[in-house]
């Protein structure tokens, strides 16, 4: 894939949860850069993929198709189960909608080609590789669909449990990669973003 070109399956953002601890949909708020969190990362994924999904239960995104969890309140790998069981592609580019500051870039280095189930990052001086964003492929769903039966819904129980292809990414990627859990990483971002 050349750097213009575009990968040529679905990119998936992950937008399904309550958001309790922030007490209003997390996808919704603003940034300074006068988009939602969820247009911010539809904007970088739209630099990779020329198809976009969105899954959650809610309309988020007027011109993106959505896809509905299978099961409720399961988290984002039932997110991930719904998505790959929808038959719209073989690879998804799953991103959830909590991290303002992800990028294009950031995002390309998950699709090069590998015939592992998925592709991670992993950051030069972090320990653990991270679970989202990433590649995964439909040949991970029967895994998903066990570790939701079982009730472990943890996204990296599940990398931890397929064929993964880690791709190094360099330390300051990190900070791209911090998400919004809470009003108080809300307003962090928001501060942060007017220092960028």
């Amino acid at each position: 894939m050349t750097e213009q070109s575009k990968w040529p399956h679905t990119g998936a953002i992950l937008a399904g949860g309550k958001s309790s601890r922030i007490g209003s949909p997390k996808h919704a708020l603003k940034l300074p850069n006068g988009l939602t969190m969820i247009e911010t990362v539809a904007a970088a994924m739209r630099q990779v993929c020329d198809r976009i999904v969105v899954v959650s239960s809610f309309e988020t995104l007027d011109d993106v198709k959505h896809i509905a969890d299978l099961r409720d309140d399961q988290g984002p790998l039932a997110g991930i189960e719904a998505l790959l069981a929808s038959g719209m592609d073989t690879h998804y580019l799953v991103c959830p909608c909590d991290l303002p500051f992800v990028n294009g870039e950031l995002l390309r280095a998950l699709t090069k080609s590998s015939s592992a189930a998925a592709t991670v990052l992993s950051i030069e001086g972090f320990d653990d590789r991270l679970p989202l964003p990433a590649r995964i492929s439909v040949a991970a769903l029967d895994n998903v669909r066990e570790l939701l039966d079982a009730g472990r819904r943890a996204v990296f129980r599940l990398m931890q449990k397929i064929d993964v292809e880690e791709v190094g990414a360099v330390k300051e990627w990190f900070k791209l990669l911090a998400n919004v859990n809470t009003l108080a990483d809300y307003e962090k971002a928001v501060r942060e973003f007017h220092c960028n």
